[in-house]
Protein backbone atom coordinates (compact mmCIF):
# COMPACT_ATOMS: atom_id res chain seq x y z
CA UNK A 1 0.00 0.00 0.00
CA UNK A 2 1.95 3.57 -1.24
CA UNK A 3 0.07 5.91 1.09
CA UNK A 4 -1.71 6.60 4.80
CA UNK A 5 -4.50 8.76 4.10
CA UNK A 6 -8.25 7.55 4.19
CA UNK A 7 -8.92 5.96 1.00
CA UNK A 8 -5.60 3.35 1.88
CA UNK A 9 -6.99 2.91 4.88
CA UNK A 10 -10.35 2.12 4.39
CA UNK A 11 -9.29 -0.23 1.48
CA UNK A 12 -6.20 -1.85 3.45
CA UNK A 13 -8.98 -2.88 6.36
CA UNK A 14 -11.34 -4.37 3.45
CA UNK A 15 -8.18 -5.90 1.86
CA UNK A 16 -7.16 -7.46 5.19
CA UNK A 17 -10.84 -8.15 6.43
CA UNK A 18 -11.47 -10.40 3.23
CA UNK A 19 -8.03 -12.09 3.41
CA UNK A 20 -5.90 -10.36 0.75
CA UNK A 21 -3.11 -9.18 2.98
CA UNK A 22 -1.02 -5.67 2.89
CA UNK A 23 2.16 -6.88 3.72
CA UNK A 24 3.92 -3.41 3.40
CA UNK A 25 3.08 0.27 3.47
CA UNK A 26 5.06 2.97 2.20
CA UNK A 27 4.17 6.93 2.63
CA UNK A 28 6.74 9.66 3.26
CA UNK A 29 5.45 10.63 6.35
CA UNK A 30 6.56 8.18 9.15
CA UNK A 31 3.68 8.39 11.58
CA UNK A 32 1.10 7.54 9.46
CA UNK A 33 2.57 4.84 7.41
CA UNK A 34 3.87 3.36 11.60
CA UNK A 35 -0.36 3.78 11.84
CA UNK A 36 -1.76 2.35 9.22
CA UNK A 37 0.87 -0.78 9.20
CA UNK A 38 0.24 -1.49 12.41
CA UNK A 39 -3.63 -2.10 11.91
CA UNK A 40 -2.65 -4.26 9.44
CA UNK A 41 0.24 -5.99 10.98
CA UNK A 42 2.14 -4.79 8.07
CA UNK A 43 6.17 -3.78 7.92
CA UNK A 44 6.20 -0.04 7.20
CA UNK A 45 8.67 2.59 5.85
CA UNK A 46 8.92 5.87 4.65
CA UNK A 47 11.79 5.57 1.96
CA UNK A 48 10.44 4.61 -1.26
CA UNK A 49 13.98 2.58 -1.07
CA UNK A 50 12.84 0.06 1.19
CA UNK A 51 9.71 -1.46 -1.22
CA UNK A 52 9.98 -4.97 -1.08
CA UNK A 53 12.16 -6.54 -3.94
CA UNK A 54 9.38 -9.24 -4.36
CA UNK A 55 6.58 -6.75 -4.50
CA UNK A 56 3.89 -7.72 -6.95
CA UNK A 57 1.07 -5.46 -6.91
CA UNK A 58 1.19 -2.00 -5.75
CA UNK A 59 -1.54 0.40 -5.05
CA UNK A 60 -0.97 3.60 -4.86
CA UNK A 61 -3.43 5.86 -2.90
CA UNK A 62 -1.36 9.25 -2.91
CA UNK A 63 -2.50 12.85 -4.13
CA UNK A 64 -3.01 13.11 -7.76
CA UNK A 65 -0.46 15.37 -8.85
CA UNK A 66 1.76 12.79 -6.78
CA UNK A 67 1.16 9.80 -9.07
CA UNK A 68 3.81 9.93 -11.28
CA UNK A 69 6.43 11.31 -9.17
CA UNK A 70 5.66 8.28 -6.87
CA UNK A 71 5.52 5.62 -9.50
CA UNK A 72 8.91 7.16 -11.13
CA UNK A 73 11.03 6.73 -7.63
CA UNK A 74 9.10 2.96 -6.80
CA UNK A 75 9.78 1.72 -10.87
CA UNK A 76 13.08 1.80 -9.70
CA UNK A 77 13.45 -0.84 -7.23
CA UNK A 78 9.98 -3.40 -8.37
CA UNK A 79 9.62 -2.59 -12.44
CA UNK A 80 8.34 -5.73 -12.27
CA UNK A 81 5.80 -5.35 -10.13
CA UNK A 82 1.55 -4.47 -11.49
CA UNK A 83 1.36 -0.90 -10.13
CA UNK A 84 -2.37 0.60 -9.81
CA UNK A 85 -3.44 4.37 -8.55
CA UNK A 86 -6.90 4.45 -7.34
CA UNK A 87 -7.46 7.81 -8.72
CA UNK A 88 -10.85 8.71 -10.69
CA UNK A 89 -9.61 12.14 -12.30
CA UNK A 90 -6.05 10.84 -13.01
CA UNK A 91 -5.44 8.80 -16.39
CA UNK A 92 -3.73 5.36 -16.00
CA UNK A 93 -1.45 5.86 -18.98
CA UNK A 94 0.15 8.33 -16.68
CA UNK A 95 2.06 4.94 -14.60
CA UNK A 96 2.81 4.03 -18.37
CA UNK A 97 6.79 5.74 -18.16
CA UNK A 98 7.22 3.72 -15.11
CA UNK A 99 5.75 0.18 -15.22
CA UNK A 100 5.05 -2.17 -17.78
CA UNK A 101 1.88 -3.69 -15.82
CA UNK A 102 -0.01 -0.51 -15.27
CA UNK A 103 -3.73 0.05 -14.49
CA UNK A 104 -6.35 1.55 -11.84
CA UNK A 105 -8.30 0.47 -9.18
CA UNK A 106 -10.89 3.11 -8.36
CA UNK A 107 -13.20 2.37 -5.46
CA UNK A 108 -16.27 5.09 -6.32
CA UNK A 109 -17.09 6.31 -3.08
CA UNK A 110 -15.71 9.29 -0.55
CA UNK A 111 -14.29 8.02 2.11
CA UNK A 112 -14.15 9.88 5.61
CA UNK A 113 -12.65 8.57 9.05
CA UNK A 114 -16.45 9.03 10.63
CA UNK A 115 -17.92 6.27 8.64
CA UNK A 116 -17.42 2.44 7.46
CA UNK A 117 -17.83 2.38 4.04
CA UNK A 118 -20.68 -0.18 2.82
CA UNK A 119 -18.35 -2.00 0.51
CA UNK A 120 -21.16 -4.06 -0.91
CA UNK A 121 -22.80 -0.75 -2.28
CA UNK A 122 -19.56 0.72 -4.16
CA UNK A 123 -18.80 0.24 -7.64
CA UNK A 124 -15.11 -0.49 -8.86
CA UNK A 125 -13.81 1.20 -11.90
CA UNK A 126 -10.84 -0.71 -13.25
CA UNK A 127 -8.91 -1.47 -16.17
CA UNK A 128 -5.08 -2.31 -16.76
CA UNK A 129 -2.77 -2.34 -19.72
CA UNK A 130 -2.92 -6.55 -19.82
CA UNK A 131 -5.92 -8.73 -19.83
CA UNK A 132 -4.51 -10.50 -16.63
CA UNK A 133 -4.42 -7.63 -14.69
CA UNK A 134 -7.68 -6.40 -15.52
CA UNK A 135 -9.04 -9.49 -14.44
CA UNK A 136 -7.28 -9.80 -11.51
CA UNK A 137 -8.61 -6.34 -10.83
CA UNK A 138 -11.91 -7.56 -10.97
CA UNK A 139 -11.94 -10.81 -8.95
CA UNK A 140 -10.18 -8.64 -6.46
CA UNK A 141 -13.10 -6.21 -6.35
CA UNK A 142 -15.28 -8.91 -6.63
CA UNK A 143 -13.54 -10.06 -3.43
CA UNK A 144 -14.12 -7.25 -1.55
CA UNK A 145 -17.49 -7.65 -2.18
CA UNK A 146 -17.98 -5.07 -4.10
CA UNK A 147 -18.95 -4.71 -7.99
CA UNK A 148 -16.29 -4.13 -10.73
CA UNK A 149 -16.79 -1.75 -13.47
CA UNK A 150 -14.69 -1.58 -16.85
CA UNK A 151 -14.06 1.61 -17.53
CA UNK A 152 -11.45 3.56 -19.48
CA UNK A 153 -9.52 6.52 -18.93
CA UNK A 154 -11.86 9.14 -20.95
CA UNK A 155 -14.97 7.02 -19.42
CA UNK A 156 -13.51 7.69 -15.91
CA UNK A 157 -12.69 11.32 -16.50
CA UNK A 158 -16.49 12.07 -17.36
CA UNK A 159 -17.29 9.68 -14.35
CA UNK A 160 -15.65 11.41 -12.28
CA UNK A 161 -16.99 15.08 -13.27
CA UNK A 162 -20.08 13.67 -12.72
CA UNK A 163 -18.96 12.52 -8.93
CA UNK A 164 -17.96 16.00 -8.27
CA UNK A 165 -21.52 17.16 -9.47
CA UNK A 166 -23.57 14.62 -7.51
CA UNK A 167 -21.64 14.43 -4.37
CA UNK A 168 -19.21 17.57 -3.83
CA UNK A 169 -21.01 20.78 -5.15
CA UNK A 170 -24.50 18.95 -3.82
CA UNK A 171 -22.73 18.75 -0.15
CA UNK A 172 -21.79 22.30 -0.80
CA UNK A 173 -25.75 23.23 -1.52
CA UNK A 174 -25.94 21.57 1.55
CA UNK A 175 -23.67 23.09 3.51
CA UNK A 176 -25.45 26.52 2.49
CA UNK A 177 -28.66 25.83 2.96
CA UNK A 178 -27.43 24.71 6.63
CA UNK A 179 -25.60 28.34 6.83
CA UNK A 180 -28.61 30.00 5.50
CA UNK A 181 -31.33 28.29 8.76
CA UNK A 182 -28.62 28.52 11.56
CA UNK A 183 -28.79 32.41 10.69
CA UNK A 184 -32.56 32.39 11.38
CA UNK A 185 -32.39 29.86 14.53
CA UNK A 186 -33.56 27.23 12.68
CA UNK A 187 -32.42 23.46 12.74
CA UNK A 188 -30.86 21.72 9.39
CA UNK A 189 -33.33 18.60 10.66
CA UNK A 190 -36.51 20.61 9.21
CA UNK A 191 -34.60 19.56 5.67
CA UNK A 192 -33.70 16.23 6.28
CA UNK A 193 -37.45 15.18 4.48
CA UNK A 194 -36.99 16.97 1.70
CA UNK A 195 -33.52 15.66 0.74
CA UNK A 196 -34.85 12.30 1.54
CA UNK A 197 -37.57 12.72 -0.58
CA UNK A 198 -35.01 14.05 -3.46
CA UNK A 199 -32.67 11.87 -3.62
CA UNK A 200 -35.03 9.09 -3.20
CA UNK A 201 -36.80 10.33 -6.52
CA UNK A 202 -33.54 10.66 -8.46
CA UNK A 203 -32.59 7.37 -7.84
CA UNK A 204 -35.82 6.09 -8.80
CA UNK A 205 -36.19 8.37 -11.74
CA UNK A 206 -34.39 10.70 -14.02
CA UNK A 207 -33.53 13.68 -11.84
CA UNK A 208 -34.08 15.68 -14.82
CA UNK A 209 -37.45 15.04 -14.93
CA UNK A 210 -37.79 15.26 -10.97
CA UNK A 211 -36.75 18.99 -11.44
CA UNK A 212 -39.10 21.45 -9.71
CA UNK A 213 -39.01 24.33 -7.56
CA UNK A 214 -39.04 27.83 -8.71
CA UNK A 215 -36.05 27.76 -11.70
CA UNK A 216 -38.12 25.07 -13.20
CA UNK A 217 -41.48 27.19 -13.03
CA UNK A 218 -39.77 30.46 -14.70
CA UNK A 219 -41.26 32.14 -11.19
CA UNK A 220 -39.44 34.82 -11.43
CA UNK A 221 -40.93 36.96 -8.52
CA UNK A 222 -39.92 34.61 -6.20
CA UNK A 223 -36.47 34.45 -8.10
CA UNK A 224 -35.67 37.76 -7.69
CA UNK A 225 -36.79 37.84 -3.84
CA UNK A 226 -34.36 35.21 -3.31
CA UNK A 227 -31.49 37.06 -4.75
CA UNK A 228 -32.58 39.87 -2.10
CA UNK A 229 -32.32 37.50 0.42
CA UNK A 230 -28.86 36.30 -0.48
CA UNK A 231 -27.58 40.10 -1.22
CA UNK A 232 -25.03 40.09 2.03
CA UNK A 233 -23.47 36.95 0.53
CA UNK A 234 -22.47 37.59 -3.19
CA UNK A 235 -20.97 33.95 -3.73
CA UNK A 236 -24.55 32.44 -2.35
CA UNK A 237 -26.25 34.78 -4.70
CA UNK A 238 -23.82 33.62 -8.22
CA UNK A 239 -24.09 30.08 -7.14
CA UNK A 240 -28.30 30.27 -6.76
CA UNK A 241 -28.19 32.72 -10.05
CA UNK A 242 -26.00 30.19 -11.96
CA UNK A 243 -28.00 27.18 -11.10
CA UNK A 244 -31.37 28.69 -11.77
CA UNK A 245 -30.31 29.30 -15.14
CA UNK A 246 -28.93 25.62 -15.45
CA UNK A 247 -32.41 24.53 -14.44
CA UNK A 248 -34.47 26.82 -16.83
CA UNK A 249 -32.25 27.80 -19.38
CA UNK A 250 -35.02 30.48 -20.94
CA UNK A 251 -34.08 32.85 -18.15
CA UNK A 252 -30.89 34.24 -19.38
CA UNK A 253 -32.42 34.67 -23.30
CA UNK A 254 -36.03 36.32 -22.84
CA UNK A 255 -35.42 37.58 -19.13
CA UNK A 256 -34.11 40.53 -17.23
CA UNK A 257 -30.80 40.01 -14.92
CA UNK A 258 -31.71 37.81 -12.01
Amino acid sequence: MIGAGRVAGHLGQRLQAKGLAVVQVLNRTAAPARSLAQSLDADWSDRWADVRADADWLLLAVRDDAIGEVAGALARYVPQALATHTSGATPGTVLAPHFRRFGVFYPLQSFSAERRPVWSTIPFCVDAAEPADRAFLQKTARQLGSRAWLVNDEQRAALHVAAVFANNFTNQCYAVAEALLAEQGLPFELLHPLMQETLAKALAYSPARMQTGPARRGDQATLRRHMALLAGRPDWQAMYEAISRSIQPDLADDSPPL
